[in-house]
């Protein structure tokens, strides 16, 4: 058969850009687009599932070729308008239609092929039982049921896939919280024909991948409503949406509402690619919406109360559809888990590839930090003169900056699989990369070029060490708090005052000084500059902190500290853009130390597998659930860190997406060591080298650092105060 895609172009046309089953990103914005509008005209709103008109809508669907899409290799756009349908509550069972259009097109069935695309043969998948009798077969929780007129029936216990016609079967409601409701139906007689299950291997995991995406985009359009909610409804003089236990609740569902839709993509990006890690990241993708979408629906009537209550409202309605779709999804379950996978088979997290010359980058980063592999854990105060001039030597220092300014030019792909190659290998290079990755872009674009020359020279040798005095007593997130003084004296600046948590500085040479210079600015952030100073400058006592996860910190104190005018980076009272733009990237670089929450993951996976003695007994009903936990987490993580990137790369990151990944990934590594030490037990707390320890250190310095993760950058709360405002939430 020669068919065309809802789209109107053939089977398998892209544009070249990453695709779900042969669509590009602007043919599925079409396709969604059109399903839309269809909706707006028969189904406008999951209220009308209670009295919907699923054979119209049906008819609707063959008119406009969404139940033409038998074969693998377009059920990618059938999830993408089921997906779609989800926002509606509408259980148009697109999915189904294009299984059993597969299933019937490799057996030959033309003539049924073409009844279906036509909307005549209308069918259902269902899973089978016997009556108690041991009789008829029986199939409950049809969706669709009154429409439908056939079934695909799957005995998984057996093995079977049965065909079988409604028009001769005892079809009866089952009311219910499923609207419009699910249905029974007793299959008399023998079926049209039997096919084995292994024959068609994909087809419940892409049932269960169409059901998940169904249930999360009707979530998602509680959540918007609950977020459209939170900026209208006032309580107590002013938006609920502006008290932080309702901002930050919206905030966490935006997170892994997002996390969820980019697991979907990957998915069926891989599946277009027929990548087989398609399936590992499919069922990723499952066991996180199961995990997680229950909880998600419950924070959105949380915040909608009582409006989302009645019936009136949309959300009661898509409550329905998202608790149904996530039982038959409960009820379809595979049989191989993720932790199965992990630990039975072998498997890895699918990469989130970024292209052929990233890649490169990637392998050829990890191959050069190899011989550290099985070193004792880096922090900012390990510095390895080997590993540092592997960067140097290589070029790998600055690679992200202009070419023009002795840096590498990569492009945002090959820069950020080069940091993730980087966070991955965690070698032993001291806090070099503050002042490639933070400090040098500030200069780049802000600083005067002979303070630029003069760090970027520096930099490039590797053999500077840049520490920042951004902290205060007064002011740790709220830098726009800060009270330390620089007053223009002849020559340059007088500095009074005091900095806390001065990362790296008894290691380093040079610090960037925030410093507040117009004392009347408003707003107050607007009278803040920023400046380069030598810490042996007269004038600047240091006291030194050592923090929990070993690194070595300092507070400093500023009496009268003389500093040259040619050291202010950009102009006077402008730092604020310049430190919220360092800040944005340093979100970034620490989101992306996700990497080195996946070579925890893959060393504990390592251990349990190789030596399954090391795991306390008492755990060890709960191994694999807690390495598909973490697995699924620590994937979650990766995907919003791939978020980030590329929004970054558009110049927008800042708003949501950075800190989004930088919330997820600090939060996992606590959660990930933690796992770890309590899988492999009190052996996992002792330090690299000492006798009897598990994990060679890893765990018990990366549950002590994760409190650092959580804190640099920003706290969690400030994190997700910083999305609040990026979804728009009122202040």
């Amino acid at each position: 058969m020669n068919r065309q895609r809802p789209d109107g172009k053939a089977p398998g046309s892209t544009s070249g850009a990453a695709s779900w089953g042969g669509m590009d990103a602007d043919d599925l914005d079409a396709l969604r687009e059109s399903v839309r509008g269809e909706c707006s005209r028969h189904w406008p709103a999951a209220t009308t599932a209670e009295n919907g008109d699923l054979t119209g809508v049906w008819a609707v669907a063959a008119r406009q070729g969404w139940t033409d899409l038998a074969g693998p290799e377009l059920t990618p756009a059938a999830i993408a308008m089921q997906e779609e349908l989800g926002r509606v509550a509408c259980p148009l069972p697109v999915v189904d239609a294009a299984l059993a259009a597969g299933v019937l097109e490799d057996r030959g069935h033309g003539s049924a092929v073409r009844a279906i695309a036509e909307g005549s043969l209308r069918p259902v998948l269902a899973h089978t039982a016997r009556d108690r009798d041991g009789g008829d077969i029986v199939v409950r929780h049809l969706e669709a049921g009154a429409v439908a007129t056939h079934v695909l029936a799957i005995d998984q216990e057996a093995g079977l896939l049965t065909w079988h016609a409604l028009d001769g079967a005892t079809v009866t409601p089952l009311p219910g919280l499923a609207v419009p409701a699910w249905s029974e139906a007793r299959l008399s007689g023998p079926p049209e024909w039997t096919a084995k299950l292994e024959d068609h291997p994909d087809l419940l995991l892409l049932r269960r991948t169409g059901l998940a995406a169904r249930a999360a985009a009707a979530v998602r359009r509680t959540h918007e409503l609950a977020v459209e909610h939170a900026c209208q409804r006032e309580q107590f003089g002013k938006p609920i949406g502006s008290f932080q236990a309702v901002s930050h609740r919206l905030v966490d569902v935006e997170t892994a509402l997002t996390a969820a839709g980019r697991l979907l993509d990957h998915a069926m990006v891989l599946l277009g690619r027929g990548d087989p890690q398609w399936r590992t990241a499919a069922e990723i993708h499952l066991e996180f919406v199961t995990g997680t979408l229950v909880e998600l629906q419950f924070a959105g009537h949380h915040t909608l109360a009582a409006v989302g209550y009645f019936e009136e409202h949309e959300a009661p309605w898509l409550f329905r559809r998202a608790h149904a779709d996530l039982a038959v999804l409960s009820a379809a379950a595979g049989t191989t888990s993720v932790g199965d996978r992990m630990l039975d088979e072998g498997a890895r997290l699918p990469d989130f590839e970024l292209g052929l010359e990233a890649e490169r980058i990637r392998r050829e980063v990890l191959e050069a930090f190899a011989p550290w592999a099985d070193g004792p854990p880096a922090n900012l105060s390990s510095w390895d003169d080997a590993a540092r001039a592997v960067l140097r030597d290589r070029d790998w220092i600055g690679v992200g900056w202009p070419r023009e300014l002795g840096g590498g030019g990569f492009g945002t792909a090959e820069a950020a699989a080069f940091s993730e190659a980087i966070a991955y290998s965690d070698p032993p290079v001291g806090n070099i990369w503050m002042g490639v990755n933070s400090i040098a872009p500030m200069l780049i674009r802000t600083g005067p070029p002979e303070l630029r020359d003069l760090l970027l020279d520096e930099i490039r040798r590797g053999d500077l060490s840049v520490a920042l005095g951004y902290s205060e007593p007064g002011a740790g997130s709220d830098l726009a708090s800060l009270r330390t003084r620089a007053e223009r004296v002849p020559g340059g600046w007088r500095i009074n005052g005091q900095k806390l948590w001065g990362t790296c500085v008894p290691d380093s040479r040079l610090i960037v000084l925030a410093a507040r210079t117009d004392p009347h600015a408003t707003p107050p952030h607007a009278g803040i500059s920023l400046f380069l100073v030598d810490l042996d400058s007269p004038g600047i006592t240091v006291q030194r902190h050592r923090s929990l996860g070993g690194d070595v910190s300092a507070t400093t104190f500023w009496d009268d500290v003389l500093v040259p005018e040619d050291r202010l980076i950009g102009e006077e009272n402008q730092g604020w853009a310049a430190l919220g733009a360092a800040l944005a990237g340093e979100r970034v670089l620490i989101g992306a130390s996700v990497m080195k929450a996946h070579r925890s993951f893959d060393r504990l996976v390592r251990l349990v597998t190789d030596r399954p003695e090391l795991v306390v007994p008492a755990r060890r009903a709960d191994l694999r659930a807690e390495i598909g936990r973490l697995a699924v987490r620590l994937q979650a993580a990766r995907a919003l860190v791939n978020a980030a990137v590329e929004a970054m790369a558009s110049g927008d990151g800042a708003r949501k997406e950075a800190p989004m990944a930088k919330i997820t990934a600090t939060e996992l590594a606590e959660d990930l060591n933690a796992t770890a030490v309590a899988l492999l037990g009190p052996d996992a707390f002792c330090h690299h080298g000492a006798e009897g320890a598990v994990g060679a250190g890893h765990f018990e310095e990366g549950l002590r650092s994760s409190i650092m993760g959580v804190i640099a950058g920003g706290t969690g709360d400030i994190q997700r105060n910083l999305v609040a405002r990026g979804m728009g939430l009122p202040r």
